[in-house]
């Protein structure tokens, strides 16, 4: 979930998805595809997958709050796709 919290009377997040590291093949640019470990498994981040989801379709508690450093590359990865920097 990207979606800033001042934008919670919406029915919708803005999400990006995850997938195991190893099941993407071939080189990926670091910035636009950082990767975190979520419970225990290494997970890289999708910015050109991402979409608005309606909060029905989420669960109800996030699996975990990114570090500031995740955070960071999460904005930077955003930046990749939608600045090119």
């Amino acid at each position: 979930d990207v979606q800033s919290d001042l934008l919670n009377p919406t029915n919708t997040r803005v999400v990006v998805p995850l997938i195991p590291s190893l099941e993407l093949k071939g080189s990926q640019p670091g910035r636009l595809t950082p990767i975190f470990e979520v419970e225990g498994q290494e997970v890289m981040l999708l910015p050109l997958q991402m979409a608005a989801i309606p909060l029905r379709e989420l669960g109800h508690r996030p699996l975990r709050i990114l570090t500031e450093d995740e955070a960071y590359a999460v904005s930077g990865a955003l930046g990749v796709l939608f600045d090119g920097v």
